[in-house]
This record gives C-alpha cells, structure tokens and sequence, in this order.
C-alpha cells in the first residue's frame, strides 16, 4: 500500500478516536434531565392573613409550607400533661411552644386539630392523595437517581435546615444537588411533638398528617429523615403533634 495513503487513514483513524472519546466524555458530563415542575403562586388565608406559597405536583395542588393557623376553634396548650390528657386532640403548639420557630417550621397539629385547621378551598390530604403524589413521583423520575423508584425524598425537602447524612441519596447529603427540592414543596425538619408531650427530632425529621385513619384507630402520616433518601408511612396515636401540609380542594 501507498505510503501516504496508508499515513492518511492511520490519521484518520487517530483523529475519529479522540473525536469519539470526546464525544464519551461529554456524554457522561451530561446531567440528566430533570422533570418540569408546575404552576406556582401564592394564597393568602382570609382568617388570618397569612401567606403561604402552593406548588402544582402532577393533577394536585399543594401548600408549599407548613401550615401556622393558630386559630380559636382549636387550643394552644404548652404543659405536657394537658397534651397528653387533651382527649379531643384537638391542640396545636409551636415547635418548644416557642413562637419565633413557626416561621420555619409552622405549627404542630394534633389530628383533630389537623383535620379542621386548613382553609376554604383546601383539605388535610387523605392517604390515597399522598400515594398520588408519590406515584407521580416514582412514575416522572423524581428519585435522585433518576429512576422509577422511591427514592424521591430529596426533591421534596429543603436543601438546609437538617442534618448532614453520609447515606447516598438522602435528604442530609449535599450529592446530587440538581435534585434537591426540585418539585418546589420544600419540606422542612420540623420535628414533631409526642402524644405525652416531649419535643423531638427537629433537623433530623419531618411528619405530615393524613386523614386517613386504619382499623386500629391509628390515623395516617408521612416522614422525611435526614439520614434517608425514602418518604416513609405511618400510623400513630391522634395526640402526636405533626405539621400539616394542605392540598386543593
């Protein structure tokens, strides 16, 4: 073969390698996609006047904050025994009863105070309204590893306010950032208040109530954690103290 052309092609070949490879590297720099988000706004309570931001997630809207009525058709009470006596549960406090915590983290509800407290218009979600949302969730690649799983928790909570967690994926790691409270509902680590009246796990989790209550008398409720990429079910005593997230009526 003539030896320029057989020069030519080896070139050829060279230069289409580092093209290619070039080509691999961008590629694997390529972030992937992320889902669109919805319609936001603002809602103003016409009790009380206070604001709270909505978030369109799929077909539901929803209060993009927890919820802070503190209002007379459900009581503040501060002394534990009281909240574990109150058997109405129809009780709210703020986080520690102290005041200045509502701005980040809104007030704690007891179920029956949860099931009252959301404005005209809007309703404590049930529990089928929580699965619609996790299976748009799973089903539009919210996880943080860009599959179709459960592992959507990071892009529900805020990107401060908690804990630092080594676990891959979960709310407290600063990895995959591009995914961190993508959908807008910035959750918060709230913490909750317990049925005898102890305070706990703020920066580490998050409960929100659900109306839906089981065979046991147990109602419904989601939690964020820290140190976990998943959004976990549960069902608790009525006099538990947990944020309220509102959806649309």
């Amino acid at each position: 073969m003539n030896y320029k052309v057989l020069s030519t092609i080896l070139m050829t070949v060279f230069i289409s390698s580092i093209v290619l490879s070039g080509c691999k590297k961008e590629e694997d720099n390529i972030k992937p996609k992320l889902p669109e988000t919805g319609e936001k706004g603002i809602f103003t309570d016409s009790r009380d006047n206070k604001e709270y931001k909505w978030i369109e997630i799929g077909d539901q809207v929803w209060m993009a904050e927890n919820l802070s009525y503190t209002g007379n058709d459900i009581k503040n009470i501060t002394d534990n025994y009281d909240w574990f006596d109150n058997s109405n549960a129809d009780a709210w406090s703020y986080y520690n009863n102290t005041e200045s915590n509502s701005s980040a983290y809104g007030v704690l509800y007891q179920w029956k105070a949860a099931e009252i407290a959301c404005p005209d218009g809007w309703h404590l979600p049930t529990d089928a309204e929580w699965m619609e949302l996790e299976a748009y969730l799973k089903e539009k690649g919210y996880s943080y590893d860009g599959e179709k799983s459960d592992k959507f928790a990071k892009s529900l909570a805020t990107d401060s306010g908690w804990n630092s967690s080594s676990n891959s994926g979960a709310v407290g790691n600063s990895d995959y950032p591009e995914y961190r409270n993508i959908t807008g509902f910035s959750a918060t680590a709230s913490g909750f208040r317990a049925y005898t009246g102890e305070f706990d796990k703020n920066s580490d989790e998050c409960y929100f109530w659900s109306a839906t209550k089981d065979a046991n008398d147990l109602y419904g409720n989601r939690k964020l954690s820290f140190d976990s990429p998943k959004m976990y079910t549960f069902h608790d005593n009525e006099k538990y103290g947990f944020s309220v997230r509102c959806v649309k009526d």
